[in-house]
This record gives structure tokens, C-alpha cells and sequence, in this order.
């Protein structure tokens, strides 16, 4: 009697290298990752490239050139000291863009491992890490950064510090909610079973899941942290002149609204098209992330 031998048929692996270039082409498939980029993009580009375009410095001054309209020769206009005002503009957004992305990711890296303490373990930890962000969240953003930077001093250190310890208390109380949410899921007890170590729970199988709003969260903190510097620096506590930033140009023109209405109005839309910019680049990383909001 002869026996016969079916071979099972064999499961493909996974190709995990194809993950990040499918998660990328959905991305940038996003209606709204595609308006995001339009607006983003150019800023960028010009202020990676301004030191090769043909723009005078930011802090050259032509006097014979003073308070002129925008025209071919000076595309944003001149300031007061007949200084470039699109080179000075486009510092300002290198300046504005380098605070947004370390306040993003310094207030992510510190709420993600303060939220996941807090909600993981619970107890004393829980109890004095909500009474500290209590007391934070207690002031609005500006006005807590300004507090901070009266304690700290201006500059560029000082204001991505304030504005860091203003956006923490968000991102530690979003953190322990998901890991509070996490924590009680059928395969962490499986986990558990297995002896597995706490340290082992968190960085395998809380974290991970906890990475895509935090994402979503800290696009939308660096559009806020570039307003709030733009804030301080327009209030004389952010960065002092003569080095560029869109909160002072701003307040340059402020005097002369009237007689030369680009010192304050075109740098206030490169503001406020970045923030714009920003808010619908976070909106499409949550449509894409989020398994519930695709079609």
C-alpha cells in the first residue's frame, strides 16, 4: 500500500522591504499630502537654495534703495535700511522651520517616554506626571513661552526650549491615553502569560502602535511652535535683530503700514501659508495612517 504525500502549500513571506515605499506612495497619493506639498514645497526649495539664487544678502543694507516696492529687481520689496526683503524672508522661514522641527520632535521624544511611563505603570508616577502637566496645560502656549523665555533669555536655544516645554504636557497626556487605551488588549495578557518583561511590553508592543498619532500630533506642533516663535519674536523676545525672523520683519513694517505695506503683509503670508501648509500635511498623515478614514 502505497502512501501518497500532498505537499502543503507554503506561505509567502512577507516582503517587509516593500512596506515603507507603500506607505510612501499612499502618502503622497493623499488629496491633501498633495495640496500640503504644493504649498510647502516651493518655500522650501527657494530657502534650501536661497545662498545660489541671485539675492543680495539678508542683512546688506542699500540706502539708495530704501522702502522700494516689490519690482523684478527686489520681487518682496526693501525694509527701511534697504535691505532685500525676500532674502530676509526666506532666512526667516530657515530660522521658523529649524524651530518647528526641533520643538516637534524634542516635545515628541519627551511626552512619548513620560506618556508611556505615566500610563503604563500608573500609580505614584501617574498621579505627580498629571499634576505637573496640569499645571502646564493651566497657561495658553504663548503665553507660557513667554514666561519661559522672560526666565531664560532670547534666542534661538531659549525659544525652542520655551516653546518645547509648552507643547510636552499635550503629547505626555495624548501618549498615556493611548497607552491606557493599549495596555488592556488581549495580546498584551497573552504577553504577560509568557513572562514577558515590561521593558520588553513597551517597546514591542505599546510604542509601536502609538507612533502614528503622535506623528499626526507633532506635524500640527511644529506649525504651532513656528506661530508662537513668529509671536515672540514679534513681542522683541524671540530672535533680536538684525537676524532675520518673520516675528520681527513683521514688526519692522508695523510703523510703516501705510507708506510700505509689503514689510509687514508678505511676510505675513509666507507665515501664513506655512502654517496652512502644515495643518493639511498632518490632516493627510491621519487619513493615511488611520485605517478608519480610507475609502
Amino acid at each position: 500500500m502505497t502512501q501518497e504525500i500532498v505537499a502543503l502549500p507554503t506561505r509567502r513571506p512577507l516582503d517587509v522591504s516593500s512596506l515603507p515605499i507603500q506607505g510612501l506612495l499612499r502618502l503622497v497619493s493623499n488629496s491633501r499630502v498633495q495640496l500640503a506639498l504644493a504649498i510647502l514645497m516651493p518655500i522650501i526649495f527657494l530657502t534650501i537654495f536661497r545662498s545660489v539664487l541671485p539675492l543680495p544678502g539678508p542683512l546688506d543694507t542699500n540706502l539708495r534703495a530704501m522702502m522700494q516696492p516689490p519690482s523684478i529687481e527686489h520681487l518682496f520689496g526693501t525694509d527701511r535700511m534697504g535691505r532685500d526683503l525676500l532674502s530676509r524672508t526666506l532666512a526667516g522661514v530657515q530660522i521658523s522651520m529649524f524651530v518647528g522641527f526641533a520643538v516637534a520632535m524634542l516635545a515628541l521624544a519627551v511626552g512619548l517616554v513620560m506618556g508611556t511611563l505615566s500610563g503604563f505603570f500608573g500609580g505614584v508616577v501617574d498621579r505627580v506626571t498629571m499634576a505637573i502637566t496640569d499645571i502646564f496645560l493651566a497657561f495658553p502656549s504663548l503665553l507660557l513661552a513667554i514666561g519661559l523665555v522672560s526666565v531664560m533669555g532670547t534666542g534661538m536655544l531659549p525659544v525652542v526650549l520655551a516653546i518645547s516645554l509648552s507643547d510636552v504636557p499635550r503629547f505626555i497626556r495624548l501618549q498615556r491615553s493611548l497607552v491606557l487605551t493599549l495596555r488592556t488588549r488581549a495580546y498584551i495578557d497573552a504577553a504577560r502569560t509568557v513572562k514577558a518583561s515590561q521593558f520588553w511590553l513597551m517597546t514591542r508592543h505599546i510604542v509601536p502602535n502609538t507612533i502614528a498619532p503622535l506623528l499626526v500630533a507633532a506635524s500640527i506642533a511644529a506649525a504651532n511652535a513656528i506661530l508662537v516663535e513668529a509671536g515672540l519674536s514679534f513681542l522683541g523676545l524671540g530672535i533680536m535683530p538684525p537676524e532675520p525672523s518673520l516675528g520681527n520683519l513683521i514688526r519692522d513694517g508695523q510703523s510703516y503700514l501705510e507708506q510700505a505695506w509689503w514689510i509687514s503683509t508678505l511676510p505675513g503670508v509666507v507665515i501664513l501659508l506655512i502654517a496652512i501648509g502644515l495643518h493639511f500635511l498632518s490632516d493627510g498623515i491621519r487619513q493615511v495612517l488611520d485605517p478608519r478614514s480610507r475609502k
